[in-house]
């Protein structure tokens, strides 16, 4: 945080020179199309994963429990801040782009098309399936939603945001960034568990990794543009939701080239488990 200090003056004292200037804005979308591209491509190389190994020991169920919640509320954000944010009507914080709402729901439907294909390769003993701990978790994330949804559409109450049309729609936008902080935890654990990352797709966490680069790098652009005054007026969720998912690939990247590198310390365990598979 304190770079990003450093870096808000300057941002601003840019702002106030330069406002919408067209190359910039031709690079910002070159750069949204490039990330939600590795963002979006990321989630293929799970399903081929799947198909190569005809089995489902490498993924954790609770990955994809969570996965599945937090792009839905993400599409909820990403649809009230384009469709209706800023000049639109409703008074949304954040530069939300069309990058950012064909990524929310790319992402919800390649998320069920892998659940799909986890169920169709599933045999008994494969996974232990999905944790009480998440089942609880995900019950208490969508009940009170639906309370927040009750209280500030129905009821008009302005629970936490001033704006009670906004009030749940920000909140499903920070649900998403509490699922993406927890929901990598049960796959690193998984592969710890399992000290091999085989079955859990490499090139997955790779475009992700590119992806959120160029996400932070479009953000940067869109500001010295002058799409925000500051940094706290730029799409917050998707800062704070590239941090994240930055620190969650270089585990796994760690985890897969280093500790649990596949070509030079591959288990007699792991090793058998793919024998017996392949029969």
């Amino acid at each position: 945080m304190f770079y990003l200090s450093q870096l808000e003056p300057v941002l601003q004292s840019y702002h106030s020179e330069v406002t919408n200037n067209k190359a910039l804005d031709i690079i910002s979308n070159i750069i949204g199309w490039a990330y939600i591209f590795c963002w979006s491509f990321s989630f293929y190389g799970q399903l081929y994963e799947n198909f190569k190994v005809k089995h489902v020991q490498g993924i954790a169920f609770e990955f994809l429990g969570l996965n599945l919640s937090g792009y839905l509320f993400l599409s909820a954000y990403t649809s009230a801040g384009y469709f209706k944010g800023g000049e639109n009507g409703w008074p949304f914080s954040g530069n939300i782009t069309l990058q950012d709402l064909i990524f929310a729901f790319h992402s919800v439907g390649i998320t069920i098309i892998t659940i799909i294909q986890i169920a169709y390769y599933y045999k008994k003993g494969d996974n232990p399936g999905v944790s009480l701990w998440c089942i609880i978790l995900l019950i208490f994330l969508w009940s009170q939603t639906i309370i927040y949804i009750i209280l500030t559409w129905i009821f008009g109450w302005q629970v936490i945001f001033q704006n009670e049309k906004l009030n749940v729609l920000y909140w499903m936008g920070y649900e998403k960034l509490f699922v993406t902080l927890i929901k990598n935890v049960p796959q690193v654990y998984l592969n710890y568990q399992r000290k091999s990352t085989e079955g859990w797709s490499i090139l997955n966490i790779l475009l992700a990794f590119i992806g959120g680069i160029l996400s932070f790098l479009q953000m940067l652009i869109d500001q010295l543009n002058g799409k925000s005054a500051n940094l706290v007026e730029m799409n917050i969720v998707k800062f704070i939701l590239s941090c994240i998912v930055l620190v969650f690939d270089l585990i796994f990247i760690f985890q897969h080239y280093v500790i649990y590198n596949p070509k030079r310390n591959k288990s007699k365990t792991i090793q058998d488990e793919y024998h017996y598979m392949k029969q």
